[in-house]
């Protein structure tokens, strides 16, 4: 009788290997699909940051811009004021009994300056989001930027007393000079700008009509050249702000561009 061999295998075997292999395929089609709805969501969560970071960007480039604003006006005005200062001390020291330049007096006495600096996109960034910012060398030139020359330019002139001469200046003014009512002089903003107050005021003119008095006055003289010395300061750090505000909106370009390709 010839050896046969016979199959082992029932349908209820091939029946249950058929389901676990639908089962297996299942589950790997679900893997599959919780991954790329993963990464997905990641994506999109990871373009909602950029955006968001892109966002705090331009509006920081928008604060500093504006800032440039305010700080031109300054130097425009110290300029304009410490010009009309070298010229009246000048006279005061000079052996003439008259000025030979036409001196602005009401420029020599000068006006109180304020700087009014746009921090709030920054204070919003610092108290909230400042891990947002992927660049960390960008991040720590922005901080640095607010934190010191931010502060320090605040600081230099609002908030220093002993470098506001207008107080101590008036003094000598009041003492030998003269209100001209019939002369104005115009003051204006120059800005043009929705974002800051833009006044047009004007004055009455002044002139020097105690020449002697003046001229031996050895603390006018002090204080004009005290004033002549700070403003030049201010300048200097108004300046140095100018030149940082353009090299970090260079960066902050630099890094919007990245995020956006």
């Amino acid at each position: 009788m010839p050896f046969r061999f016979f199959n082992t295998s029932t349908s209820k075997d091939k029946s249950s290997f058929s389901y676990f292999k639908y089962a297996f395929g299942e589950v790997f089609l679900v893997a599959i699909g919780i991954l790329i709805a993963l990464q997905v969501n990641n994506s999109n969560e990871n373009r909602k940051r950029q955006n968001m970071e892109i966002t705090i960007l331009k509006n920081l480039q928008e604060d500093i811009n504006l800032d440039t604003l305010d700080v031109q006006f300054n130097i425009k005005y110290h300029k304009i004021f410490s010009i009309q200062e070298v010229k009246l001390l000048n006279f005061l020291q000079s052996n003439n009994n008259y000025p030979t330049d036409t001196i602005n007096y009401s420029n020599a006495l000068g006006t109180p300056l304020v700087l009014a600096l746009h921090k709030s996109t920054y204070q919003n960034l610092q108290n909230n989001k400042i891990g947002i910012l992927s660049n960390n060398s960008l991040r720590k030139d922005i901080a640095r930027f607010y934190d010191f020359f931010h502060r320090a330019l605040t600081l230099l002139e609002n908030d220093y007393p002993e470098l506001h001469t207008y107080s101590q200046m008036k003094y000598y003014f009041k003492k030998y000079f003269r209100i001209l009512p019939e002369n104005t002089v115009q003051l204006n903003s120059d800005l043009n700008q929705d974002d800051f107050y833009n006044p047009n005021f004007s004055k009455n003119k002044i002139m020097l009509f105690d020449y002697k008095g003046a001229k031996i006055d050895e603390g006018f003289k002090i204080e004009l050249n005290e004033s002549i010395f700070f403003r030049n300061l201010k300048i200097g750090f108004y300046e140095d702000m100018l030149n940082r505000t353009e090299i970090l909106n260079k960066k902050i370009n630099e890094e919007i561009y990245q995020l956006e390709n």
